[in-house]
């Protein structure tokens, strides 16, 4: 092996150079490329082996190689690794920027959409104005409850109110019923309390039995609304009974009932049912009658060939008649769908006025009842106008059309009876 100092510091000045060292001068100053600076232009790897060669004797030039080829592979394979990551970094540090970029620019666009300081504490001076306007409105408002209801303040109210209605009610009845106090609403001896049936003129019996029906089907129609209100309120007293079906259904039930009548015709039949029916005025029966008598009292078909008068002094008596909470049915003729007054209503020359609900509940409500409920029946489908089907793609005009036919059918065909079923106060 060789030890001229010139070569030794070239040798390791290229490997000094392979690993990004600064070169070992010499002497006088000189690398060692200046002693060798053909060697220079070649690749450091070819470079290390010829140096090595040089160095070291022939048995170790294969074994100098193999250590140089190992080492440059290494060293590129570490730079390469490097490189990826570096590049790795630098690509999620772009992406965490772009973050940072999007969040800033979100948070400055809310911050822009602040209110003002201007506008925040104009909103506070109204929030607690309100806050001021609300607290006076509640102080009110308990003020008003313990005015009205001073024991229970203002959740007392609902109940004092109920109780002022049955009262203002009561006095009410007693100004209609004292003699004198109201007069007639015709004169002397022109209106019967019940408008009759009875006269040369008018077969009603033989009408009735043309017009109404088959007295099963009534029946069973009647039943269907009212048998199990009717058996749960007991004994019933049917007001215009007619031939008697719903009692004679009632007492096959085992069902306490009686009625009143003032066909002398319609008051056989129903008898020869077996059933108790009396013959003569409705008005006239329920004076007589003590008052708490009944648990339910019904008038199917009657109030709409009654007068006005008749109908408040019919629901003053129910009232009374029925024991605390009691029930009281009135069905009549729903005059809100045209085809009743078109066909049904006006045939009959016994009816004198048709009842709107709105007002049948009314007068029920001043005669003292508190629970009044509309039950609507009837309603005459078979003449509906047929909707538009047009399938799942119809255009948006379909929906109108249809629309307006519900709305149509409603008047013109709807329910054709409705009832009244209202209750008196418990005790």
């Amino acid at each position: 092996m060789t030890s001229h100092p010139d070569l030794q510091r070239r040798l390791v000045n290229e490997l000094r150079a392979d690993l990004g060292a600064e070169p070992q001068q010499g002497p006088a100053g000189e690398t060692a490329n200046d002693v060798a600076p053909h060697i220079t232009d070649e690749p450091k790897t070819r470079r290390a082996k010829r140096a090595a060669r040089r160095v070291a004797g022939p048995a170790w030039h294969r074994f100098i190689g193999r250590i140089a080829d190992a080492t440059a592979t290494r060293l590129r394979t570490n730079q390469s690794t490097e490189r990826d990551r570096l590049a790795v970094e630098d690509e999620l540090m772009h992406v965490e920027v772009e973050l940072v970029h999007g969040e800033l620019n979100a948070f400055r666009a809310a911050v822009d959409a602040l209110p003002s300081i201007d506008e925040v504490q104009s909103l506070t001076v109204n929030l607690e104005l309100m806050k001021g306007e609300l607290g006076a409105f509640h102080q009110t408002l308990e003020d008003l409850g313990r005015a009205i209801s001073p024991g229970a303040g203002i959740d007392g109210v609902p109940r004092q109110f109920a109780e002022l209605r049955t009262q203002i009610n009561a006095l009410d009845r007693r100004l209609r019923t004292k003699p004198g106090a109201i007069a007639d609403d015709f004169p002397a001896g022109s209106a019967p309390d019940v408008v009759s049936t009875d006269g040369p003129g008018f077969d009603y019996v033989g009408f009735e039995h043309r017009f109404r029906g088959d007295p099963d089907e009534i029946l069973a129609r009647t039943e269907e609304r009212y048998l199990e209100l009717l058996t749960a309120n007991q004994p019933v007293l049917d007001i215009g009974c007619g031939r008697g079906e719903l009692l004679a259904g009632l007492a096959a039930r085992g069902v306490r009932g009686e009625g009143v009548d003032l066909d002398a015709e319609m008051i056989a039949e129903a008898r020869a049912r077996g059933v108790e029916a009396h013959l003569g005025d409705a008005l006239e029966f329920l004076r007589a009658t003590t008052e708490g008598s009944y648990g339910s009292i019904c008038a199917i078909q009657v109030v709409e060939h009654l007068h006005i008068r008749q109908v408040v002094e019919l629901l003053d008596l129910a009232a009374t008649r029925l024991r605390p909470g009691g029930v009281l049915i009135a069905e009549t003729p729903n005059p809100t769908s045209m085809i009743v007054l078109s066909r049904s209503y006006i045939l009959d020359p016994t009816h004198v006025w048709p009842l709107h609900p709105s007002l049948l509940t009314f007068l029920c409500e001043r005669a003292g009842f508190l629970e009044v409920e509309e039950r609507f029946f009837g309603p005459a489908e078979e003449l509906y106008l047929p909707m538009v089907d047009a399938g799942d793609e119809s255009p948006p005009w379909v929906a109108t059309v249809n629309q307006a036919f519900t709305q149509l059918n409603q008047i013109l065909f709807g329910p054709q009876d409705y009832a009244i079923v209202a209750s008196t106060p418990d005790e």
